[in-house]
């Protein structure tokens, strides 16, 4: 069996999902769950010039600020630390820390810290910076007093001190190290929610998950309204591939907080990854009574719909999508999808044509394929041509899809000509070269098939899917058998679990007269993959062993799936008339 190469783009609707839905993204993954990089940088701003300046105060500030523009960081520290000393003045020390910082000199921001420090002891910023070069340094203990401070003064001011403790304590070595440190901190508040969350986050930091899920529940018992230790523990769980419990434990908090977006959206996001896409839909339908407009959530249900069949439903969010005037590419693309589907060829164009962006070649494709299918073929081929002179480093996936519209409306000659053409433009090219092989054995033009799957074997002595095609080939259409087989037991080793694969190698075994051995391939290739040409071949194999019903039984029940698939429908017409089978080793 042949491993099929598909060139045209299709809807990945659901895969879509996460990338697509913001909410849902950053429910996911709520910032606080990562610390920061870069703790204990001084954030950037112009100094206020101090009062009482004197003349070598205001040279020494001047200094410092034209080494600053000319990157001279040491220069620069050196003029702004003493222009903090000489005045005494926060805005001049916190310059001077930021000059220090530039240096990359343990010692230089030591200074700087102590005289920022001295002159603006309830600085959390300066706390932040002492407790970093702390860390930095392995002075545990003289972090943990800049730290108790920091997190003192940022409660003072409404904010939350412990997460920029966690922040600061992400890099010490060894991890277990930051952990530790955080029990030190938290242990005298065994009430404070934000606590035992810094704690958490810092717990999952170090792989101690066990941990971070305990922190985390104590975080929304302590605080019962608070959204962000509940997506981080469903997250967690649900990254440490305990879905039934990330499950449980999001729906409890859903039940427990159902007005909570975010809970809502994650736990919508959460069916659809469940495949669950019925419950999805309802869920994010719910959402769009505290935001009747949203584009996201517009977009989520209608690709929703989509999945499920429901094209009236789906044309109508896409619409309102649409209306919304925000992601109207996407709403074009999918409402062409959807007169496409229904056959409706002038408004699925008509849609198409307002498609830009990232999907703009996949709907002028889609539109060339309309206007072949209509009898438009020439237009259809004009068009292609001219998306690879616009989109030249897709040219060899617009070459494929030409030639696979011809083939459609069995135009197999020019379809050929599409080919060679491609090659002479990109010679060797593994994909052209397969296609055209393949193409070649549709056209009972074995050595075309020979000819390229070798020249592809030629560069990749591995590629599986070529040692398939031409050993199932030679097996299928010659009497080269043994030489077929060689062939497909290489491919074998590459892909031993590959349907396709184990059909060829249930199939030269069949010819070569091993019917047990290839009953065993076939039924491994038929319980992977129920493909009618699986079918017909397993059945060729339970007829030479005398076992007729079961054969007939296997040929219908594929046949009650793909009513018209001509190779299956060829085999049963063979047996049912009594026919000789000529493909019996």
């Amino acid at each position: 069996m042949y491993q099929m190469f598909t060139p045209l783009l299709v809807l990945g609707s659901l895969a879509l999902l996460p990338g697509f839905f913001p909410d849902a993204r950053s429910a996911a993954s709520p910032n606080v769950t990562q610390p920061q990089e870069g703790a204990g940088r001084v954030e950037e701003r112009t100094p206020t010039p101090p009062s009482g300046l004197t003349r070598d105060l205001l040279y020494t500030v001047l200094v410092g600020q034209i080494a600053t523009q000319r990157e001279a960081h040491q220069a620069a520290f050196t003029h702004f630390l003493r222009a903090a000393r000489l005045a005494r003045d926060q805005d001049l020390a916190e310059e001077a820390a930021r000059a220090a910082m530039r240096t990359g000199e343990t010692e230089a921001i030591g200074q700087a810290v102590e005289i920022w420090l001295e002159v603006a002891p309830e600085s959390m910023a300066a706390h932040q910076l002492a407790a970093y070069i702390r860390l930095q340094s392995e002075d545990v203990d003289g972090a943990m007093h800049h730290l108790r401070r920091l997190i003192h003064l940022a409660s003072d001011e409404g904010e939350n001190g412990f997460m920029q403790a966690a922040r600061l304590v992400h890099k010490l070595r060894p991890p277990e190290k930051r952990l530790e440190l955080m029990r030190y901190l938290t242990d005298g508040e065994p009430e404070n929610a934000d606590a035992w969350f810094a704690r958490a986050l810092v717990a999952a930091g170090v792989d101690r998950h066990a941990d971070a899920a305990e922190a985390a529940r104590r975080a929304t018992e302590l605080r019962p309204g608070w959204t962000e230790p509940r997506l981080f523990l469903v997250q967690m769980l649900r990254d440490l591939n305990q879905r039934a419990e990330a499950r449980a434990t999001l729906e409890r908090f859903v039940a427990e907080i159902p007005g909570d977006r975010a809970l809502r959206l994650l736990y919508a996001q959460f069916l659809v990854d469940e495949k669950e896409f019925v419950k999805a839909r309802e869920v994010f339908a719910g959402t769009l009574a505290e935001k009747p407009k949203d584009p996201d959530v517009f977009f989520a249900l209608g690709v929703l719909s989509l999945q499920l069949d429901d094209l009236p439903t789906a044309r109508n969010y896409f619409t309102r999508l649409y209306q919304t005037g925000e992601r109207r590419d996407e709403a074009a693309y999918y409402l062409g999808q959807i007169e496409e589907i229904e056959e409706h060829s002038d408004a699925a164009i008509s849609w198409y044509e307002k498609v830009r962006g990232d999907q703009a070649l996949d709907a002028q494709v889609r539109m060339a394929r309309l206007e072949a299918n209509r009898g438009a073929l020439a237009k259809a081929r004009d068009q292609l041509r001219g998306l690879r002179d616009r989109w030249p480093e897709n040219a060899v996936l617009l070459y494929l899809i030409e030639a696979e519209i011809l083939v459609d409306l069995d135009q197999d000659e020019p379809a050929m000509a599409v080919y060679d053409t491609a090659l002479e433009h990109f010679p060797g090219h593994v994909e052209l070269l397969y296609a055209r092989a393949l193409h070649g054995v549709a056209m009972q033009r074995i050595e075309v098939l020979e000819r390229d799957l070798r020249a592809i074997l030629a560069q990749d002595p591995e590629h599986a899917d070529a040692l398939n095609a031409l050993g199932y080939t030679l097996a299928d259409q010659t009497k080269r058998h043994e030489e077929a087989r060689e062939l497909i037991e290489r491919a074998f080793a590459l892909k031993p679990e590959e349907p396709a694969i184990l059909d060829s190698m249930g199939w030269v075994q069949y010819r070569l007269g091993h019917l047990e051995q290839a009953l065993e391939y076939l039924r491994r290739a038929f319980t992977q993959m129920p493909d009618g040409e699986i079918a017909a071949h397993l059945g060729e194999a339970l007829w030479a062993l005398g076992r007729h019903d079961e054969a007939w039984r296997v040929w219908e029940t594929a046949l009650t799936k793909e009513p018209e698939h001509a190779y299956l429908l060829r085999v049963i017409h063979r047996h049912r008339f009594g026919q000789r089978d000529s493909a019996s080793p």
